[in-house]
């Protein structure tokens, strides 16, 4: 069973599967070249009949070129170690970067989908799988057909009857435990099953511990864990039966081609010198050397098969979103902002963000979640409100690049941008961020790019061409009002695993803060200040906003306090944009925004 497609996974390190293979068959060379000096040294020790044993003056080439392959083979495995784990480290962190995406784009478009466990279990130890499935068997493929056919030619050059029938015993006697692949494959897609279904319960579990604690309901979801450890238990042994079945018919075959090879040999003894017979008896040792290794090398990375599936299946899909987000980029002609009920804009000067006939639909449903929107947003703030389910947080999702539309398309500056290019230029802060185990300042420099330490510093590789003064963290931690407004939050307060020492108030005000120092062109506040009183949640936005006037900024937000605060005014009902326009323009429509603030004046 081959599965060579998921070489792909490699991307553009595939070219290293021929190095590699290419040390293997040198490593299989200096066991072929044992075989040959060995043959010598046994013919000159143990002459044929009449023939006194060479002497030993004779015998020391031969000697220092065994030790020579002796020194040489250890040099060449610890090379091909080397070259492994350099190909598989990158690749490893390329896979985990990309799936992380993948996951992350399809739950913003169909937040449904998958649980987290599941997706945890594919990101770390399916991942990991793939290591020795793909710097092991897959160049030990290559190993094996260059060998066994070098070898096979030797041998047949050597004796061409002896030969013939170590080749055709190696073709068929191997195949017989190739019966049990299937079985073995079943078993296997079973064991990873299980061990997905326990992780995924474990984690829920983990993160709903407080709501079965006083539900009094812990006793039985202990229960629920022992009954999947046991289906994990009972799949683990099964996998190992069939597994040491499969091993035990491999082994038995592969070492009955150096017998039928010896029978042959003893059969034709009198045509042969006694350098040919020991040539051939350790050359069918080495015919068989690859396949042996090739049995190893499948069972220790054949996990990998069943989790690089799933791997595949999520690049695939994130492929596939890719291609309708490039689609959508290119679904709308240009129009001018002015005839999209939008603000105007300056003469060749293109709004920073505009949305235009932007409808999308998250997976499974029958309806759009947003339908032919059209929206201009400028520098400054602009408030989204509208009820619960209207759309606003999918609007927020299209911008940030989460959710891909299905027609229209989003542009900076005048650029048609793709989901892609929405991820790295636009900062989205959600109602409920995560915050990660550590101190405010450690969780807030989670943001920096690469080198860029919490102690503050330039703002990195992101910011460059954004042309405007980026805070470090001391700043972004000060601009949120960390210290000030909220004295009992610092720097080195640590807020726990998933922000849990902290209050959702103070999870924010990090949150926003962790986007501000990514320097972004666009930022997106979805609810994000939501769990502030009144009074602090005014001062956060005016002070995001204040800090840097040149910058779009967004609130999707229920209170239309901050809609006022506001520049410009998108209100959103049923998926679509029913008006826009500065606050006191629409308050005097008395259409959606003044039933909207009239609600809430009550």
């Amino acid at each position: 069973m081959v599965h060579v497609r998921l070489s792909r996974l490699l991307g553009r390190r595939r070219w290293v599967l021929v190095p590699l293979a290419a040390v293997g068959v040198a490593v299989a060379a200096t066991w072929v070249a044992q075989a040959l000096v060995t043959s010598r040294v046994f013919a000159a020790v143990v002459p044929g009949a009449g023939r006194a044993p060479a002497p030993l003056d004779d015998l020391a080439p031969l000697l220092v070129a065994l030790a020579a392959l002796l020194v040489a083979r250890p040099l060449l495995v610890l090379t091909r170690q080397l070259l492994a784990q350099r190909l598989m480290t990158r690749t490893k962190q390329d896979l985990r970067a990309a799936v992380t995406g993948g996951f992350l784009r399809r739950s913003a478009a169909d937040p449904g989908t998958g649980r987290t466990g599941r997706d945890h279990a594919v990101v770390v130890d399916g991942i990991e799988n793939l290591d020795p499935y793909l710097s092991g068997y897959l160049p030990q493929l290559l190993v094996t057909g260059v060998v066994v056919a070098g070898v096979g030619t030797a041998m047949v050059v050597v004796d061409p009857v002896v030969g013939l029938t170590a080749v055709a015993a190696t073709a068929v006697l191997p195949l017989l435990p190739r019966a049990w692949d299937r079985v073995l494959a079943a078993r296997g897609a079973d064991h990873w099953d299980a061990y997905q279904h326990l992780h995924a319960e474990f984690v829920d579990s983990m993160q709903g511990m407080t709501t079965l604690v006083t539900l009094n309901a812990e006793r039985s979801r202990a229960r629920e864990l022992a009954a999947a450890s046991a289906r994990l238990l009972e799949r683990t042994l099964h996998q190992l039966r069939v597994s040491l079945i499969e091993s035990g018919l491999s082994t038995f075959a592969l070492a009955a081609v150096p017998v039928v090879t010896l029978g042959v040999v003893v059969a034709r003894r009198a045509s042969l010198d006694t350098v040919a017979v020991f040539a051939l008896v350790l050359l069918s040792v080495e015919l068989v050397r690859p396949l042996r290794d090739l049995a190893a090398q499948w069972h220790a990375g054949y996990l990998g098969t069943y989790s690089g599936a799933q791997v595949a299946a999520v690049l695939e899909a994130d492929r596939v979103r890719a291609a309708a987000g490039r689609d959508a980029v290119t679904a709308v002609p240009a129009a001018d902002d002015d005839a999209r009920g939008g603000p105007t804009t300056a003469p060749g000067a293109p709004a920073p963000v505009v949305l235009r006939g932007v409808t999308a639909r998250y997976p499974g449903t029958e309806s759009d979640a947003l339908a032919d929107v059209d929206v201009v947003l400028h520098a400054g703030l602009t408030a989204v409100v509208g009820a619960t389910g209207s759309g606003k947080s999918t609007l927020a999702g299209v911008l940030a690049g989460l959710l891909v539309p299905s027609a229209g398309q989003v542009l900076l500056h005048g650029v048609p941008a793709g989901p892609d290019t929405l991820l790295e230029r636009v900062s989205l802060v959600p109602q409920d961020p995560v915050l990660f185990a550590g101190t405010v300042a450690a969780d807030v420099a989670l943001g920096l790019p690469s080198g860029v330490t919490a102690a503050g510093g330039p703002a990195g590789p992101r910011a460059e061409g954004t042309r405007r003064d980026v805070p470090d963290v001391p700043a972004a931690l000060a601009l949120v009002g960390i210290g000030t407004q909220d004295p009992t939050l610092g720097p080195a307060t640590p807020v726990g695993e998933r922000g849990a020492l902290v209050s959702g108030g103070q999870r924010q005000r990090v949150a926003v803060a962790r986007a501000l120092v990514q320097g972004r062109e666009v930022l997106v506040l979805d609810e994000a200040t939501s769990a502030l009183d009144a009074a602090s949640e005014a001062a956060l936005v005016d002070a995001v906003v204040t800090a840097d006037p040149t910058r779009p900024v967004v609130a999707v937000t229920h209170r239309v306090d901050v809609a006022l605060r506001a520049a410009h005014v998108v209100v959103v009902d049923a998926g679509r944009v029913v008006e826009q326009g500065p606050p006191d323009a629409l308050l005097a429509r008395d259409g959606a925004f003044a039933a909207l603030a009239g609600v809430v004046a009550v």
